[in-house]
């Protein structure tokens, strides 16, 4: 048996073996957030480098990405069905628990949001286009893209699939083609559940990222699914390379998107 035929065995394993099952972000997309499964911490990557199959090379990768991701989706799904059900007694006027309004500042303070009073406008109109989920195609792309199909130097001493960076001395990885004069670092992360969770959080919170916020709520109020390639089209402050990205994001959901399909 041949070295990359036991790699994708062994990856299979792994994936089973954390029993997750999704939906299309397309057609079923709160069918999968209402999946609950601990799939606990994720410290170790796959050799995919080791697979020379490129079809097989690749699904191996999805296949372990997949439910990280869903899994921290669903966290976020959970808070924004809380934050909504809130919502609405605040609306009907009702008096909230001490645990709510504990709850709802921590939120706040987690997406960077000034909330003045529990029923500052301006501060719920924040929350409820910050607090949301994110493609599960789109993040397969993406971190796809970013890890070199989890090859990367950052994803092997860092576990960072999304190519995040820090600006503070010894917050990660030193890149080492940095340009004189920079001192960012590449992100370092414990997981790559914590990886996945940072690049949802900074989806939802950085200020580049707002179109991308602006159009999922719009899709959202107008009752559209949330798809990936729609979507894509808020990652033109992901790269230097503008919309140039976007287009190849969306060439790589294209030309994927079957083997991107939930099991």
């Amino acid at each position: 048996m041949n070295k990359s035929f036991k790699l994708t065995t062994h990856i299979f394993a792994i994936f089973f073996l954390l029993i997750f099952a999704g939906c299309s972000d397309e057609h079923a997309e709160k069918g999968a957030e209402n999946q609950i499964v601990d799939i606990g911490e994720i410290t170790k990557v796959p050799e995919f480098a080791a697979i020379k199959d490129t079809k097989m090379k690749k699904k191996a990768f999805f296949d372990f990405m997949r439910p990280i991701i869903q899994s921290e989706n669903k966290k976020v799904a959970k808070s924004r069905e809380r934050l909504l059900n809130i919502s609405v007694l605040i609306d009907n006027g009702e008096i909230l628990s001490k645990s709510d309004r504990e709850w709802i500042a921590m939120i706040a303070d987690k997406y960077r949001i000034n909330m003045p009073t529990i029923d500052d406008e301006e501060a719920w109109k924040l929350l409820k286009l910050r607090v949301d989920t994110v493609p599960f195609r789109l993040a397969l792309a993406q971190s796809a893209n970013e890890s070199s199909w989890g090859t990367s130097r950052f994803v092997k001493q860092g576990l960072n699939f999304f190519g995040e960076w820090c600006f503070t001395k010894n917050c990660g990885i030193v890149p080492l083609k940095r340009t004189k004069g920079l001192t960012h670092e590449v992100s370092s992360f414990k997981s790559v559940n914590e990886s996945v969770a940072s690049y949802i959080r900074n989806l939802n919170r950085v200020e580049m990222y707002k179109p991308l916020r602006v159009l999922r709520l719009e899709m959202r109020n107008n009752k559209k699914p949330l798809t990936a390639h729609k979507l894509a089209a808020g990652l033109v402050g992901y790269s230097e390379r503008k919309h140039a990205y976007v287009d190849e994001i969306r060439v790589m959901i294209k030309h994927n998107y079957d083997l991107m399909e939930p099991l």
